[in-house]
C-alpha cells in the first residue's frame, strides 16, 4: 500500500470516528426547560392591561435548537381570559444556553369583573400563566415544554371625584356668595396626578358657572379636598335661585366634568375621565 493510499485511509477512518462521536452526541438528547422569567406592564388603562410575558428556554444539549411555536393561556379563578397563540414563532437556543422571547397578552378589564365577584372593588387579583413551548428534537421529534407562573394583576380605578360640601357665605341684595368642595379620592395603590379638572355646578337644574381647578397630586389611597368660591350676582342667579338661598331648604345640587388623570405609572398615558356628582344642602 502506497504512503497516499495509507493518508488517504487514516483520513477516512479518522472521519468515520468524528461522525459517530457526532451522532451519539446528537443521539444523547436531554430535553430543553421551557420557563417564565418574569411579567412586566407594557400597556396599562382603565380599559385594559397588556403584559409582556418574558419566556425563557434553556437547552442543555451541546447542539442548537429551535422553537416551533407558543401556546399560553392567562387564567383568573379558573377561567382562561387570554391567549397567546403563535404556532409558527422560531426562536434559536444555542448549544449550553438560553434564550428569551417577550410575548404581549392583552387583557380586558370587564372580563376580570365578569370571571371575579368583587374585583371591581378591588386593587389587585391573582393570576396564572399557563401554556407550552413547541420544539422539534433529534431522535425525540416533536415535544411540548410545559411552563406555568403566577402573579398578581393591578386592578386601576378611576378617581372618585364628588361635590361633598356648599355652604352659603353670604347672601345680599346685590347676590350671593358661596363655597363649594369637592372632594377627589384615589382608591389606586398608586400615586395619582390630575392634570386638569372641568368643572360645572347647578343648583335645583339651573346653571351656577363652570372653571377649572389646577393639578393635583394624590398619594396611593389618599383624598385631598378642594374648596372653590362663587360669586354670583341677581342677574346671574335669578329671583328663583336667590330665594331657595335665602330661605330656609333644601336645594338639589349636581356637579358634573371631566378630569385628565396620570397616574405615577410608566406605562399609563393619561387620559380623561368624566364624572357626575349630586348632593343635597340645607340652607
Amino acid at each position: 500500500m502506497s504512503a497516499l493510499t495509507r493518508s488517504a485511509a487514516v483520513l477516512l477512518v479518522f472521519t468515520l470516528l468524528s461522525g459517530c462521536a457526532a451522532l451519539q452526541d446528537v443521539a444523547k438528547v436531554d430535553k430543553p426547560k421551557a420557563s417564565v422569567a418574569g411579567v412586566s406592564v407594557s400597556d396599562l388603562s382603565l380599559q385594559a392591561v397588556t403584559l409582556l410575558v418574558d419566556v425563557e428556554v434553556a437547552n442543555p444539549n451541546a447542539f442548537a435548537l429551535n422553537t416551533s411555536g407558543f401556546d399560553l393561556d392567562l387564567d383568573i379563578a379558573g377561567s382562561t381570559l387570554a391567549n397567546v397563540a403563535q404556532p409558527d414563532r422560531q426562536m434559536s437556543i444555542p448549544a449550553k444556553g438560553s434564550n428569551h422571547v417577550k410575548l404581549p397578552v392583552t387583557l380586558a378589564f370587564s372580563d376580570v369583573y365578569k370571571a371575579v365577584s368583587g374585583a371591581a372593588g378591588k386593587n389587585s387579583v391573582p393570576y396564572g400563566i399557563n401554556g407550552n413551548v413547541m420544539l422539534n428534537l433529534p431522535v425525540l421529534g416533536d415535544v411540548s415544554l410545559p411552563l406555568s407562573f403566577e402573579d398578581i394583576l393591578p386592578i386601576p380605578k378611576m378617581p372618585d371625584i364628588k361635590l361633598s360640601q356648599v355652604r352659603l357665605v353670604e347672601a345680599g341684595f346685590s347676590g350671593v356668595k358661596l363655597n363649594m368642595e369637592m372632594q377627589v379620592t384615589n382608591p389606586n395603590a398608586f400615586g395619582l396626578s390630575v392634570n386638569s379638572l372641568n368643572y360645572a355646578l347647578q343648583a335645583a337644574g339651573k346653571s351656577l358657572g363652570s372653571g377649572a381647578v389646577k393639578s393635583l397630586n394624590i398619594g396611593q389611597g389618599e383624598s385631598q379636598t378642594v374648596s372653590v368660591p362663587l360669586s354670583l350676582s341677581l342677574s346671574e342667579l335669578g329671583m328663583s335661585l336667590y330665594k331657595i338661598f335665602t330661605t330656609r331648604g333644601d336645594v338639589d345640587f349636581a356637579l358634573q366634568g371631566k378630569a385628565d388623570i396620570a397616574p405615577d405609572l410608566s406605562v399609563w398615558k393619561p387620559q380623561p375621565v368624566n364624572f357626575n356628582s349630586q348632593k343635597s344642602f340645607s340652607f
